[in-house]
């Protein structure tokens, strides 16, 4: 009678005292008790073949998630869900929930319903992993990509700015002495264009006077030149 006042994760954590649970008599008629009086998931009715999952790749995350609940890593339940785990190729997930109530309390149904899922999942694919770890860990992979790709990008600017602070004098110069020879020809350029400019706005009254003042400079310089022939001459 005392007995059968106890609640059920009393009663679960009290099978681990003193003898193992397939060892203890009592244990299958108070199991069937519990497995009719307790709900559980949905998706508990699926099956899961341990044969064909990677149960490596799963301790991490059922460490993780154990440590998360407690608040701190208790090697106990951890080991404990590993044998469970370790025992069947065919576990019952009934029972697993109703041992790791004693020690989860009300997180077991969570927890249970998480990793069964997990299990699931790792049984229907084909390389023996959950989908949500292997999305978990292709993210990871693309986010350690990213921050690659931005290292790499900010080292190439710096070094790019090294360089140009390092710039060689003598390549400054040149580009120095390029700059200005460009700088002349284009005034050069510009003087010939305001040149030509003037020309085409003058009347034609002063360019006819511009003309007439060349022709006679030419003439004159002409006549120079013959008295200093006739010079020689004499």
């Amino acid at each position: 009678a005392q007995e059968r006042g106890r609640p059920a994760a009393e009663m679960s954590a009290g099978f681990f005292r003193g003898t193992a649970m397939d060892q203890d008599p009592r244990f299958k008629s108070k199991m069937k008790k519990l497995k009719k009086t307790m709900n559980f998931p949905p998706c508990y009715k699926q099956k899961v073949d341990m044969t064909k999952v990677r149960l490596a790749v799963l301790k991490p995350w059922i460490s993780h998630r154990v440590t998360e609940i407690l608040g701190f890593p208790d090697e106990i339940v951890i080991d404990l869900i590993f044998n469970l785990l370790e025992e069947k190729e065919k576990p019952d997930p009934k029972a697993m929930h109703i041992q790791v109530t004693g020690f989860l309390e009300k997180n077991a149904k969570g927890f249970m319903e998480e990793l069964w899922e997990m299990l699931v999942s790792a049984t229907n694919n084909p390389m023996g992993i959950p989908d949500e770890i292997l999305e978990a860990k292709k993210k990871e992979i693309l986010a350690k990509q990213k921050e690659k790709e931005r290292l790499t990008a900010e080292v190439k600017r710096k070094q790019e700015l090294l360089q140009k602070d390092n710039h060689p004098p003598r390549e400054r110069r040149r580009d120095e002495r390029w700059d200005r020879r460009s700088s002349r020809f284009d005034d050069r350029k510009d003087d010939r264009r305001r040149s030509r400019f003037r020309r085409r706005s003058d009347s034609p009254d002063e360019r006819r006077r511009s003309d007439d003042d060349r022709r006679d400079n030419k003439r004159s310089r002409s006549r120079g030149r013959d008295r200093d022939r006739g010079d020689e001459s004499d």
